[in-house]
């Protein structure tokens, strides 16, 4: 099988960026055995850029998507849970939904990918197949970085719709 990691395009400059949302939302707690510390709505208020571009995933702090791409997740990870967060700029009257899910985690790092000498980031990420399972989307288990995983046919998917500012970037598998 086949998987492909999704993350925000590094191409859309324009991007909306959030300030501080991990310190609105620590990311310790976007587990399901502690989402339950998450306010069910967060809000954001927005500065900075005067119209950014509201693209369907962002993933500078929180991996949060638009609720678009949480329709299309919700077709291979039926039971996932959601949070919401709700960025607004008053000043310019932009408001924009999006949905931070909340996946167990899936301990399936391969030895063979390559981290920064810290440990923080995963230059070459290398994921051993036989604890995959059958999972379409996830999350593998890291300390520091979001990592989320879609199946060949759920990344098929994502790519078919018209959505805006993902990258797919296969994965190597062990």
């Amino acid at each position: 099988m086949e998987y492909f990691r999704i993350k925000q395009d590094p191409e859309c400059l324009e991007a909306v960026v959030i300030p501080d949302a991990i310190k609105q939302i620590d990311r310790r707690y976007v587990t399901p055995k502690e989402a339950d510390r998450i306010e069910a709505v967060t809000i954001f208020r927005l500065d900075g850029k005067d119209y950014p571009e509201f693209i369907d995933v962002l993933d500078r702090q929180l991996f949060l998507i638009s609720s678009q791409l949480k329709a299309v997740f919700g077709l291979y990870v039926p039971k996932l849970k959601y949070k919401m967060v709700i960025v607004v700029n008053s000043e310019k009257g932009l408001v924009n939904t999006y949905h931070l899910p909340i996946f167990a985690e899936v301990d399936c790092l391969s030895a063979q990918s390559v981290m920064t000498p810290d440990k923080r980031n995963v230059r070459k990420l290398v994921l051993k197949e036989s604890l995959i399972g059958r999972k379409a989307i996830f999350k593998v288990q890291h300390n520091f970085e979001t990592i989320i995983i879609a199946r060949l046919d759920a990344a098929e998917s994502i790519l078919r719709r018209n959505l805006q500012g993902i990258k797919m970037y296969r994965v190597e598998l062990d």
